[in-house]
């Protein structure tokens, strides 16, 4: 009986650990030194697609800017300059800081919460489930023509909603051309380097996987 306790005991406290860690967000675009806080402690620098969970922390430094995408609300946020932003449940917090929002369409938001991390397809790396809105290539790419009209210059999460979705649906070689497009308008669109610089080894490693 004893055991039984402990070990119930045991899976709470896995499980609300557990909780206290589930990504709520991802950060969509970084410009200057932007440094993260985990909720259980240890800074870290930011990076462009790193998911960020309840309670954590961003450092802005002077001049600094992060675009920051909640998936359950659907809520963009973008803070600039110096100070520090908490991330609650569904929006950003600071004393010195305000950030200007816009509402994305909620399937984006659903569709970045699966934004892949490297070494996900490779043979030794993650199945990942289907769900998208999208049934067919030429859907997610009408979709992501909306996007993309809505979005405002220079912000670049509807590149990562395209890129993600051909990655879900295995369409690499797909993938592939789009990513020789995005780098074709470089130095332009020089926010596309940071989309390239994480799909591109997602998804050559993605096409030696199969």
């Amino acid at each position: 009986m004893r055991k039984l306790i402990i070990g119930l005991v045991m899976l709470v406290w896995t499980q609300s650990g557990y909780a206290l860690t589930v990504d709520v967000g991802m950060l969509t675009q970084l410009d200057g030194k932007v440094e993260v806080i985990a909720g259980k402690g240890g800074k870290r620098p930011a990076t462009s697609f790193l998911k960020v969970a309840l309670g954590d922390r961003l450092l802005l430094g002077k001049d600094a800017l992060v675009q920051i995408v909640y998936f359950e609300t659907s809520r963009q946020e973008v803070w600039k300059g110096t100070g520090e932003v908490e991330i609650g449940n569904g929006e950003g917090r600071s004393s010195s800081l305000k950030p200007e929002t816009r509402k994305l369409p909620p399937l984006v938001a659903r569709q970045l919460v699966k934004t892949p991390v490297s070494r996900q397809y490779g043979k030794a790396g993650m199945v990942t489930v289907r769900s998208l809105s999208s049934d067919t290539v030429e859907n997610l790419e009408k979709q992501y023509a909306e996007f993309r009209n809505l979005a405002a210059e220079g912000d670049t999460t509807p590149e990562v909603f395209l890129l993600t979705g051909l990655l879900e649906m295995k369409e690499y070689e797909k993938a592939q051309s789009v990513l020789e497009e995005f780098r074709a308008k470089l130095p332009v669109s020089a926010g596309l380097a940071a989309v390239i610089s994480h799909f591109s080894p997602l998804v050559k490693e993605a096409i030696g996987g199969q």
